[in-house]
């Protein structure tokens, strides 16, 4: 099932037409935000070890390219998705970020999900962060690896959650912060107990942030979601 949430993802995005300059999708709704939260699971002092996403968790857009940082373009099938749980320290200093960037007079979260009025918050009306994490791409013997197409992975939902339920009309949304500090929402989509998101082009391991949100579990891409520009 997580194998097919991911090629799922990937064929949407590949027959949607987008380009890797494409602009954003739908607007963003900005409502007020009352607190920020974070979940007691994301508690350690440390980051969490790192662990390699399962094959059939993962799929790529057809035509991504990757290559070492030597400059070495390697089969996909040589690539592993590496996720890492961040630590409390790391997870609060994202938190700050996004606030921050949803405060910005300036566009500092960009919408790429399809989804028109995205919400950030809650049924509340807080910014509430679930789960955050570092994903990247790696060789076996360690190199990190860069992308220039677009990666699906998969999880278990009651893990990103850690241990919270989604209360009627709520979902979760995943952001991710590009290099330039632009905080970029992906497409999700939620199937039977397992979460999946699309990551556009990056060229080193990128955090991405859950937050649970007001809105519709999707279990498909909307046609008029759009990779952001590389990180």
């Amino acid at each position: 099932m997580k194998k097919k949430l991911a090629v799922i993802l990937s064929l949407m995005l590949a027959f949607s037409g987008m380009t890797a300059m494409a602009s954003p999708s739908p607007s963003i709704t900005k409502g007020e935000m009352n607190q920020v939260v974070i979940s007691p699971s994301i508690s350690s002092t440390e980051a969490g070890p790192a662990q390699t996403v399962p094959a059939e968790n993962s799929a790529t857009l057809p035509g991504t390219v990757f290559t070492t940082a030597s400059g070495q373009v390697v089969d996909a099938a040589a690539v592993a998705i590496v996720s890492q749980p961040l630590s409390a320290a790391q997870a609060q200093a994202q938190a700050a970020s996004l606030v921050a960037a949803l405060a910005s007079p300036q566009m500092k979260v960009v919408n790429f999900t399809g989804v028109s009025g995205l919400s950030l918050t809650d049924s509340t009306g807080a910014l509430n962060i679930v789960s955050s994490m570092s994903i990247g791409l790696q060789t076996a013997a360690g190199e990190t690896v860069s992308q220039n197409g677009s990666i699906s992975t998969a999880f278990v939902l009651d893990e990103i959650l850690g241990g919270r339920t989604l209360a009627a009309n709520e979902t979760v949304q995943a952001l991710y912060q590009r290099a330039d500090g632009t905080w970029v929402a992906v497409p999700v989509v939620i199937i039977n107990g397992a979460i999946a998101i699309a990551l556009p082009a990056f060229g080193g391991a990128v955090n991405v942030t859950f937050l649970v949100t007001k809105g519709a579990q999707l279990t498909s891409i909307p046609a008029d979601a759009a990779k952001s520009p590389r990180t």
